[in-house]
C-alpha cells in the first residue's frame, strides 16, 4: 500500500496567504523560518494508504476532511515546528503525532484503533472542535490532546494532563506496565514502549492484556478535556 506525503499535495502558497485570525498565534512561529513549506490543499484528502509529513518546518491547510484507512503520522524533527489545519473531520485507522507537530481539526477526530502523542516539550498538540474517538489514547509527558466535544477513549496519560480529567491508566514511569500491557510492547523497565506500541497497533496486534479494556467503562463515555 502506498504512502502519501502531505507536503506533496495541494499548491505551494505563502504565510501571508494563510493568515487567519483564528490561527494567528500559531502562525507567528513561522514568520522568520526559511526554508519553510507552506501548502494549501483546496479539497479534502482521502487515501487508502498511510499519510505522513516530513521533518518540518511546514504549514499545511486542508480545506476539507483528512482521511486514511491506514496510519496517519504527523511529526517534525526535534525543535522544528509544524502546523496542520484540517477544515473538516479527521479519520484514520491509527494515528501518531509528536515533536513540534500541532494539529487543529475543525470537525471531529475518529481513530479506529489507537492514537499516540509523544515528545515535543509540550509543543505536540492535537485539538478538535468536535469529539475525539479512539479505542485508546496514549500520551507521554510532553504531548496534549483536547476536544471541545469531549473524548471517548481509554486514556493512558500522565496525571495532570487535563484539569478536569483523570487518565484511566496513569503514565508515570513506575514500571507497572505488566499489569495492563502485552509484554511485547514494554521496555526493559516495565513501562510502555511507544515505538513498539505504535508498530504493534499498525500491525493489528494487541497492546492490552485480555480483559484490561473492559475494566474502564468510562472509555465509552464522552469526557471533557479542559
Amino acid at each position: 500500500m502506498t504512502n502519501v506525503r502531505l507536503e506533496d499535495l495541494g499548491n505551494a502558497t505563502t504565510l501571508a496567504a494563510l493568515r487567519d485570525p483564528r490561527w494567528e498565534p500559531e502562525l507567528r512561529a513561522f514568520e522568520d523560518l526559511n526554508p519553510c513549506t507552506f501548502r494549501d490543499i483546496d479539497t479534502g484528502v482521502d487515501v487508502p494508504g498511510s499519510i505522513d509529513t516530513g521533518d518540518g518546518p511546514y504549514v499545511i491547510q486542508i480545506n476539507g476532511p483528512l482521511k486514511t484507512k491506514d496510519h496517519l503520522h504527523l511529526w517534525t524533527d526535534d525543535y522544528l515546528p509544524g502546523l496542520v489545519i484540517v477544515r473538516g473531520d479527521l479519520h484514520a485507522r491509527t494515528l501518531s503525532f509528536g515533536n513540534g507537530a500541532r494539529i487543529f481539526v475543525e470537525g471531529s477526530v475518529l481513530v479506529e484503533d489507537c492514537l499516540f502523542g509523544q515528545y515535543g516539550d509540550r509543543n505536540a498538540v492535537l485539538s478538535a472542535k468536535g469529539e475525539i474517538r479512539a479505542r485508546a489514547v496514549f500520551l507521554d509527558h510532553s504531548a496534549r490532546v483536547y476536544a471541545d466535544g469531549g473524548m471517548r477513549s481509554l486514556i493512558y496519560a500522565p496525571q495532570g494532563s487535563w484539569e478536569s480529567l483523570t487518565p484511566d491508566i496513569e503514565n508515570e514511569g513506575t514500571g507497572d506496565g505488566a499489569r495492563f500491557f502485552d509484554p511485547s510492547v514494554l521496555d526493559r523497565y516495565g513501562d510502555l514502549h511507544f515505538r513498539q506500541a505504535i508498530e504493534a497497533a499498525r500491525a493489528g496486534k494487541p497492546l492490552f492484556l485480555p480483559g484490561v479494556e473492559e475494566r474502564f467503562p468510562l472509555r465509552l463515555s464522552s469526557r471533557k478535556t479542559v
